[in-house]
């Protein structure tokens, strides 16, 4: 088992996160340099873990540089770049930061292991070529069948220099998890052991192999060429495991097969690329340029790069898988609608989502890695019993001080492989807008029952006024001379017309209408409701009537709309009451659709400038409750036709203008009637 040494004055989070992510390996947690020298002077340490936020890397610039190189990982609070890395010591192989301690980490720590066996092999490959006598040639494939023959007659020995072997391979391995450069260092490699005319690597795909990086061929044909899985080739490597020479002989299709696949890939040699006893890929080379044959040793080393270069790529490709499913997953929490947090078995926070902070008034990055006891409370709490006791949360509310923000809370907790609590999570809503509606929605539903009850009053009202009207009638026709009785009943009948009129709005206001449509045209309506206007304006007033030929027709319940035009006037009648001119038109207008725009227009307001106030607050002078009323219940109704009131004020006027939507346009130019004056 591999021996590795931390080197951490920390707390001991740092320790527990190592040791959780290299549980394969043994750690030995230090706390001085002393210990660290003395431990590596006494035993033979694979690898050395060093916390440069508790021991800072220049008062350890002796002890780096006598260290071999890629002997040691940094654990940082920020990841070291590129430029940063090129100046520390050879010693130092790469940098994980402490968030990435769990996930990163493991992977570092084999790449590095990997790199001390690969220059083992190396150095003991050497060593044995060094004390061993040239051995007598032997063909280098040559299968039972005899089928697939080799046409070298190769001498031992290779030409190759190891130490830009090691160079090439150590780029590999520092090539992270950028497959292109991983590629690009494996050939520079391969380069160094053997110069060769062409070379292919394929990687599987679904069902087939495809070219992913070449040397020396047709671009074109690299990117068109495709091996099927099952192929004679694909099969033969699979099946062996071994080196494979182009054959030369052929007594049966299986050889013929696999030449051809050859000649189309343009290589002399391939050699299969295995992981966990898998064929992932197939590499490929051609003869060497100067014609000379392939030593056995330049084969075989070869064949440990194309080992090396399966796990590299395997290792990218879970580490890509990994890092979408971080990305999917991240996006994910950063796109809820509610917040999220969630703290690990030590209590730290490790999840705090956006929207989380949006309702917490809190910073991410000064949440993450934090104490769960910096999270208001009772949110903390929520999350500890939950994690130590397995009691989940549902739909449970709940309130943060001091801003008395309520909030819905789930919670639920989290397992690690062995069914061992590993933390906690929580996911909760504002509930402050649902607070909000829930109190308006009462509100509505007291505003109705008002309305309903005042509709009941009103209707109850009306029916003994028609026993009186029509007692008043009978008692004037039977004594028509008694002039008191006729100045009494003269006033009684006013003074119930007066309530009966303020009936019937009050009923047209609290009740909800039932409209029975039809297709109108809007100047039918307006000039009814105009006549409706003349009988009863006053002499100081003057109704003028500016409407078009064409029609414009729209969706309208033709009773209650004329009766949302009369009130309109009688609103500005009571608003002027020296007297105004008032003009009544019609145009089309275009917005997302057609409409008909009508205009009620007039001067002489003495309270131009409230028109706001004249809609919103209708209610303003109990005394005038009739008066008050108008203009709110021809909003209603218009409302009621999905169409709107509005109020302008300008140069002395004032104009109402309601616009309603047309059933169809008609086209042409509006001609204008002869204005009529009433």
């Amino acid at each position: 088992m591999e021996i590795l040494a931390l080197l951490s004055s920390r707390d001991d989070a740092v320790i527990t996160n190592v040791k959780g992510a290299l549980k394969q390996y043994t750690v030995y947690p230090l706390k001085t340099l002393e210990e660290l020298e003395d431990l590596y002077g006494n035993i033979p340490l694979n690898l050395l873990l060093i916390d440069t936020s508790s021991h800072k890397l220049s008062s350890m610039e002796n002890f780096l540089n006598r260290l071999d190189s890629d002997r040691v990982v940094l654990i940082s609070g920020d990841k070291i770049d590129s430029f940063t890395r090129e100046r520390l010591p050879g010693s130092i192989f790469d940098s994980v930061s402490v968030e990435a301690i769990r996930t990163e980490l493991p992977l570092v720590v084999e790449r590095a292991l990997e790199r001390h066996r690969f220059k083992n092999e190396l150095r003991l490959l050497k060593r044995t070529q060094d004390v061993t006598p040239p051995a007598q040639a032997k063909p280098l494939y040559r299968p039972d069948s005899e089928v697939l023959c080799s046409r070298y007659d190769p001498v031992p020995g290779g030409r190759y220099d190891y130490e830009k072997i090691v160079v090439c391979f150590a780029k590999m391995l520092t090539a992270s998890f950028d497959m292109q450069k991983l590629f690009s260092h494996f050939i520079d490699s391969v380069m160094e052991i053997a110069r060769v005319s062409r070379m292919s690597v394929l990687l599987r795909e679904k069902d087939a192999f495809r070219v992913k990086t070449h040397y020396g061929l047709d671009p074109y044909l690299a990117e068109n060429m495709l091996l099927r899985k099952d192929g004679p080739l694909a099969g033969w490597l699979a099946k062996t495991g071994r080196i494979l020479n182009k054959p030369v002989n052929f007594f049966d299709t299986e050889s013929v097969s696999i030449r051809d696949e050859m000649e189309v890939l343009q290589c002399s040699v391939s050699f299969p690329m295995i992981h966990k006893g898998k064929l992932i890929g197939i590499f490929n080379i051609d003869n060497k340029v100067t014609e000379q044959p392939f030593y056995r040793e330049e084969l075989e080393i070869i064949y440990v790069l194309c080992n090396y270069l399966a796990a590299a790529v395997k290792d990218i490709d879970i580490y890509h898988h990994m890092w979408y499913q971080k990305e999917f997953t991240d996006n994910i929490i950063s796109s809820m609608s509610s917040g999220m947090i969630a703290i690990d078995r030590n209590e730290k926070i490790t999840v705090f989502n956006q929207q989380a902070a949006d309702i917490l008034n809190l910073r991410p990055r000064d949440m993450i890695g934090r104490d769960l006891r910096a999270l208001p409370s009772p949110l903390g709490d929520i999350l500890y019993e939950t994690m130590e006791t397995g009691n989940s949360y549902r739909r449970y509310e709940i309130t943060i001080n001091p801003a008395r923000v309520p909030l819905g809370v789930n919670s639920y907790r989290l397992l690690d492989e062995q069914r061992s609590p590993a933390g906690a999570g929580i996911i909760f809503s504002d509930l402050s807008d649902s607070k909000k509606l829930e109190a308006q929605r009462g509100t509505a539903e007291k505003l109705k029952a008002i309305n309903d009850l005042m509709a009941k009053i009103a209707h109850e009202i009306r029916n003994p006024l028609t026993s009186i009207q029509t007692y008043i009638q009978l008692l004037n026709d039977r004594r028509p001379d008694d002039d008191l009785q006729n100045f009494y009943v003269s006033t009684v009948s006013q003074s119930i017309g007066r309530l009966d009129s303020l009936i019937d709005k009050l009923i047209t206001f609290s009740s909800s209408q039932d409209y029975n449509f039809s297709r109108e045209n809007i100047s039918d309506v307006l000039n009814e409701a105009a006549n409706s206007s003349s009988r009863n304006l006053p002499g100081t007033h003057r109704l003028i009537r500016d409407l078009p030929d064409k029609p414009f027709y729209i969706n309208a319940d033709r009773k209650q709309l004329v009766k949302a035009f009369y009130y309109i006037v009688q609103g500005i009648v009571d608003r002027t009451p020296d007297g105004a001119a008032i003009t009544i038109s019609v145009r089309a207008a275009v917005r997302d659709v057609y409409f008909a725009e009508v205009s009620i227009s007039y001067k002489g307001d003495r309270t131009a400038g409230t028109d706001e106030q004249y809609t919103v607050k209708p209610l303003i002078d109990i005394h005038n409750l009739g008066t008050e009323l108008n203009i709110p219940i021809s909003n209603k109704i218009i409302e009621g036709h999905n169409g709107k009131l509005d109020i302008k004020t300008s140069g002395g006027g004032s104009t109402f203008i309601i616009s309603m939507p047309m059933l169809d346009r008609k086209d042409g130019a509006v001609s204008l009637k002869d204005r009529e004056v009433v």
